[in-house]
């Protein structure tokens, strides 16, 4: 009889201590976020303006919202200015027309945006530091583990470098490159049309490093991208190598740190990422994002894919990374071609 009452007793103290609870739909005003970066290059020069969406419960399709009608101004502290033009197709986007206004190494750089409504955004002055050039980019091979089913293997492009002697250099690498990929390929009378294409791939662009710890030493073997294998064929990478501030580290920094968090019980809380820029009636009251100054060295390596067997290739992926229909279609960019270069 015990047996029997238990489970009937238990179903009744689940129904009866549950109350349902209404919680109010949360909003929180919008914040302005600036992406923006001058550097020793040939203009032109982006930034990027949107505010980040309200957030509410009932609403997810507002992340970000691109900001209209902005005056915006890119200043070389005791040097000329630079006026940015809004991007018709992409809203979000501001570039600069002046072809003459070019960032030099040993200026300070700075941000003002002047909005609809008449406040006035400014960015802290950014040192564009002298960076140095990458000595040597080369790729690895790296197989994936034998339980990784849905990974494809991949080559790790490393570089050398060497920092300067004095003290107190940062550093950020960012890349991108094409790799071929294969779908099934689409009918064309009696044969197989577009089966093959390139297709471009993007690194982090949040890999950063501090010489606090090898100051005036080589910097060897950094890994820099992965280039994932999907496909025989050639990779066409190009990597750049910036000098940071020691903010715009802090910043990469923070933002790498809340990217990687796992969502369990032993994370810190998620906060803003705030920045460089802040209002300049009330310099408390900031935005998110960060605008930068950098010097760039760039280097491109082609790696030839001619040490992969195809035949194995095939029979270790099977069809896990070959999408149905017309390569260029199927895949996001791909185009028929290699890059020029």
């Amino acid at each position: 009889m015990a047996r029997f009452l238990f489970p009937i007793f238990s179903i009744f103290c689940l129904f009866s201590c549950v109350d349902e609870v209404q919680l109010p739909a949360r909003s929180v005003a919008s914040r302005l976020v600036v992406e923006g970066l001058i550097t020793n290059e040939k203009p032109p020069y982006l930034v990027k303006l949107t505010y980040a969406g309200p957030y509410n419960s009932l609403i997810y399709d507002q992340n970000e919202v691109p900001v209209n009608g902005a005056i915006v101004t890119i200043t070389e502290i005791g040097g000329m200015s630079a006026i940015l033009e809004q991007d018709p197709l992409a809203p979000a986007y501001y570039w600069t027309k002046d072809s003459t206004f070019q960032g030099k190494t040993g200026k300070s750089y700075q941000l003002t945006v002047q909005l609809a409504d008449g406040k006035i955004y400014v960015s802290e002055p950014e040192l564009l530091k002298n960076v140095p050039v990458i000595d040597r980019l080369y790729a690895e091979f790296r197989g994936r583990a034998d339980t990784d089913f849905f990974n494809p293997d991949h080559y790790e492009v490393l570089l050398d470098t060497r920092d300067p002697s004095e003290a107190g250099n940062y550093y950020r690498w960012s890349g991108y490159g094409y790799i071929p990929r294969i779908a099934t390929g689409e009918p064309v009378g009696m044969s197989v049309c577009c089966k093959w294409c390139w297709i471009p791939t993007y690194g982090s662009v949040t890999n950063v490093l501090s010489d606090v710890l090898i100051n005036g030493n080589s910097i060897s073997r950094k890994s820099v991208f992965s280039s994932p294998i999907y496909y025989v064929g050639r990779h066409y990478i190009e990597i750049s190598q910036y000098s940071l501030s020691k903010a715009a580290y802090q910043f990469w920094t923070k933002f790498e740190e809340q990217r990687k968090r796992s969502g369990s019980l032993f994370d810190p809380l998620p906060a803003s990422i705030e920045g460089n820029v802040h209002q300049k009636a009330d310099p408390t009251v900031l935005a998110l994002g960060f605008f930068g100054s950098s010097a760039v060295s760039k280097q491109r390596l082609i790696i030839p894919g001619d040490t992969l067997n195809l035949a194995r290739l095939e029979i270790k992926y099977d069809n896990v990374f070959i999408k149905e229909g017309n390569c260029q279609r199927v895949y996001r960019q791909g185009q028929f071609s290699p890059p020029s270069w």
